[in-house]
């Protein structure tokens, strides 16, 4: 087995636009008695563990896995819906632990791979792989958008490619749900707004031919910034397996009525 490497990062966010995390330092209030008070300061850590491994003549196995920690984020709620996504569930998630979940899902993938082999060999040399990353895709007010994917290969027809989107409200700590956005989810009613916004969206992309459905459902894979609601289809989900994944935009201003009052508060819609 290859030398297994373990990389860990730092770096401190503060808030920022929905697309681009600037630098900041924390500032300082003072109250009516002189008394200062630090504003905290949003951090984000990492850790990354990446190894190989080879089985024998014909099959190699390579493993790499990436979390964020969040030294601020103590609700444990909170964490465990974070985590979840990666499959790991701690009592504690401190950066060392969840460094240790990692590596046991190094060791699970490469054990399960022998048995595998075992069971079935394959007919010329190759690689089977599992890669997973955990990004901060926003953070916009009290809201921290993040991003999963995932992506492998065990010896099928072609690999996989999954993506994930969870928006977290770090004010009342509390993950989001659909319907914390959405007051009317009616099926008839969205399924128009998702389909018009996918052909709008697709003019370029010709995901429109590899359609699977004829009506576009509503699913929990959402994000938003302050001005468009993201809706994220994977693979199959909606369109065949060489569209990749579906996203389709839909202007928050075109939707403003089936919002809810006070997500549109929280917006300033």
């Amino acid at each position: 087995m290859k030398k297994t490497l373990i990389i860990t990062s730092a770096a401190f966010f503060s808030l920022f636009s929905c697309t681009k995390i600037e630098k900041q330092t924390s500032e300082n209030s003072v109250k009516s008695d002189s008394t200062a008070v630090s504003t905290p300061v949003f951090a984000i850590d990492s850790v990354k563990v990446t190894d190989s491994l080879k089985i024998d003549e014909k099959l190699s196995t390579m493993f790499e896995s990436k979390a964020l920690v969040f030294p601020n984020i103590s609700n444990k709620s909170v964490l465990d819906s974070i985590y979840g996504p990666i499959n790991i569930k701690l009592e504690s998630y401190s950066k060392g632990q969840i460094l240790e979940a990692l590596k046991k899902q190094k060791t699970d993938f490469f054990e399960n791979s022998k048995q595998n082999i075992a069971e079935w060999k394959p007919d010329f040399e190759q690689t089977w792989d599992k890669i997973s990353d955990m990004k901060l895709h926003s953070k916009m007010d009290d809201f921290m958008t993040i991003q999963y994917t995932s992506t492998g290969n065990t010896g099928g027809a072609h690999g996989y490619y999954n993506e994930i989107y969870k928006v977290f409200d770090l004010k009342t700590n509390k993950t989001l749900q659909r319907s914390d956005i959405l007051k009317v989810q009616h099926s008839q009613i969205w399924s128009r707004i998702l389909m018009d916004n996918f052909l709008k969206n697709d003019l370029e992309k010709e995901q429109a031919s590899m359609l699977l459905v004829k009506e576009i459902p509503l699913n929990n894979n959402f994000y938003f910034d302050k001005e468009n609601l993201y809706f994220l289809y994977n693979q199959y989900e909606i369109a065949a397996y060489a569209a990749g994944p579906v996203l389709i935009k839909i202007p928050l201003s075109e939707i403003k009525p089936f919002l809810n009052d006070e997500f549109k508060t929280k917006l300033k819609l």
